[in-house]
């Protein structure tokens, strides 16, 4: 059987049409959001840095969070929070997260783990309009 008489058959030129456009918006979308990989970590305890590890030596730590120990696992130069004692590990459900700018969190602890480097600069794109604390 083949796919594109099939395909001609079965959708309309406007059909095809919006495919087209999607696949392309996905194939874009891609593209702008791909991130140089990261060079550290910083994690914040309650909006307030408490710990800084480079990212290409492996190893575990641990912070002491709201509820108890956090412990964070750098590997490979990816970062993940590991395990603490949090009524669901949301937190530990993002995974391994490397690229400039990515973040993971666990909000009971009021951990949050954002990987610094210089993210990949897109030509008219603001960097941040606001921060809050």
């Amino acid at each position: 059987m083949k796919i594109l008489p099939l395909l001609a058959e079965s959708t309309t030129p406007m059909d095809r049409l919006v495919m087209g456009i999607s696949a392309l918006g996905i194939v874009a979308s891609a593209i702008l959001t791909v991130s140089e990989p990261g060079r550290r970590v910083v994690v914040f305890r309650d909006n307030r840095p408490v710990l800084s590890l480079a990212l290409d030596r492996d190893g575990k730590q641990e912070v002491a969070g709201r509820l108890g120990p956090v412990t964070i696992q750098v590997e490979q130069g990816r970062v993940r929070l590991l395990e603490y004692q949090s009524p669901r590990m949301i937190g530990t459900r993002t995974g391994w997260i490397q690229g400039a700018g990515r973040t993971a969190a666990c909000v009971p602890c009021g951990i949050v783990l954002r990987v610094e480097g210089h993210p990949k600069k897109r030509e008219g794109s603001l960097e941040f309009d606001a921060v809050s604390e």
